[in-house]
């Protein structure tokens, strides 16, 4: 087969989603003799959107009017449609779940929804799943809806761990462990350089003008990012004050014994985040705008968005975000009810 190649080219990306997209694209266009897809024993896989009075995405094996594919696997476009909810939410199921964690809005279980405001998400989504991502950001943006336009830029240049859409165990490991390694030899960080980054955690706080003050913990193993060892804290300082909110969090997770003992500690924020450090575990703060690294002793680095290491870090900053802004919401709407 190599014997036949005529010749070679390439497309750059931003982004793995960005990439799985244009395949599919391709595909669909210029059926290419070899792909596997076309050879494998199972149908490929589609997205559709549904013609219902408030539209949602399914998959199946369907070809004609898909919107997007064809995929090899449904976990693909399963992991497609999840990366572009947190950016265009929509209804997928009643009663919604999805409704209370902010997936679903304008929800179309809410009666003072419109189905005018929710046909412009979906709007957005099939934009989304057409690779057509400079049009919805420019949108977003023209709108000042700069909250949309930051995690639709962080979607396309801030590229989603390529784990979340391949199966092989061992490519997945190897992966982790370019990260590690790539974070220990590019930060230059004495701290870490020899450090087995076995265990990193890291911290966030979510408050509304120091009200239902919350954080998370986050914990990535050997650089897997492990749910099942996140913690939530209630903040009991009085705010807002988001660094001493956060030193309380640090001192209650410090004095946990029982805990195994994290060989990093990454915090949401910079140089005023890094002033709470009193422990000898190596410490350093991410901040969001910039995505520059602070380490304790003063340094500031800059790494390539591309950077394996630096992913890692942002996807566990990203979900210290989400899992502290998660306890922070069922709070308020705790005291809402008791107020309403």
């Amino acid at each position: 087969m190599v014997s036949q190649i005529a010749s070679l080219e390439h497309i750059e990306v931003g982004s793995e989603i960005e990439a799985l997209l244009l395949e599919s694209k391709l595909i669909k266009k210029f059926k290419p003799h070899y792909n596997l897809i076309s050879k494998d024993d199972k149908s490929p896989y589609y997205i559709h959107i549904t013609p219902d009075k408030f539209p949602k995405p399914v998959i199946n094996h369907i070809s004609p009017d898909a919107i997007a594919g064809p995929f090899l696997t449904g976990f693909i476009a399963r992991q497609i449609l999840k990366s572009f909810r947190k950016v265009t939410p929509y209804h997928s199921e009643s009663p919604c779940f999805y409704r209370h964690l902010g997936l679903c809005s304008p929800c179309p279980d809410d009666p003072k929804t419109t189905r005018k405001d929710y046909l412009k998400n979906i709007s957005k989504l099939k934009q989304l799943l057409r690779g057509q991502f400079k049009q919805v950001m420019s949108a977003a943006v023209k709108s000042q809806d700069f909250e949309a336009a930051a995690a639709l830029r962080n979607l396309i240049y801030q590229p989603t761990p390529p784990e979340e859409y391949v199966t092989n165990p061992n490519l997945q490991a190897d992966l982790r462990q370019e990260a590690l390694d790539s974070l220990r030899l590019s930060m230059n960080y004495e701290p870490i350089t020899n450090n087995s980054l076995h265990r990193i955690e890291c911290f966030d706080v979510a408050n509304l003008s120091g009200s239902s003050a919350t954080a998370a913990m986050t914990v990535a193993i050997d650089g897997e990012v492990t749910s099942k060892n996140y913690r939530h804290f209630t903040i009991h300082s009085p705010g807002p004050n988001d660094v001493v909110m956060l030193s309380e969090a640090l001192t209650r997770r410090l004095r946990r014994n029982d805990w195994p003992k994290p060989d990093l500690i990454v915090l949401d924020g910079g140089k005023s985040q890094l002033s709470i450090v009193a422990w000898d575990i190596p410490t350093i703060g991410l901040a969001k705008k910039e995505e520059v690294i602070y380490t304790s002793d003063g340094r500031e680095i800059k790494l390539d968005n591309r950077h394996p290491g630096l992913q890692l870090l942002q996807r566990l900053r990203d979900e210290a975000h989400r899992f502290s802004r998660r306890l922070h919401h069922k709070h308020r709407s705790v005291i809402i009810k008791i107020h309403a």
